[in-house]
């Protein structure tokens, strides 16, 4: 194996992965989601499909600086988008919490919604940003919020 040596600190530069796109979303709304962990440092842009030159995957890469770590799953705009960097801690597939993994998990297990829950909940991520999901909730769980 080779080594790539430590994972990324918060402050470091680190190139950040966003999959499963679907090219639903514009570079915009994917920036505002990022920029809520850190600051972007370059442009995002469409990974080339790595055995059809000029096709472009549904991936994106950038270049941040992280102040926070970001969680795998966002709840972004309708879509659930993955996050990955290197030195991203484990994200728990149980309770959706970041730091631990599932077999050693002693929390209450949280689905999806309970986890886009948890982030409205916390009031730091603009409604907006949740799309469809936060309409769900509110219908869903009657919700009331400011």
């Amino acid at each position: 194996m080779l080594s790539v040596g430590p994972p990324h600190k918060i402050g470091d530069p680190v190139i950040v992965s966003v999959q499963r796109t679907g090219f639903h979303l514009t570079l915009e709304q994917i920036s505002a989601w990022l920029s809520l962990y850190g600051t972007i440092i370059g442009d995002l842009k469409y990974l080339d499909h790595c055995e059809l030159p000029g096709v472009l995957e549904d991936n994106i890469k950038v270049l941040m600086r992280l102040k926070k770590h970001i969680p795998s799953p966002l709840p972004a705009f309708s879509k659930k988008l993955i996050v990955r960097y290197k030195g991203q801690p484990v994200q728990c597939s149980r309770c959706m919490e970041l730091g631990h993994i599932r077999r050693v998990c002693k929390n209450e297990t949280n689905n999806w919604m309970g986890y886009v829950k948890t982030l409205v909940d916390k009031k730091s991520i603009p409604v907006a940003y949740f799309g469809n999901w936060f309409e769900y909730l509110k219908d869903q769980e009657e919700i009331l919020f400011d």
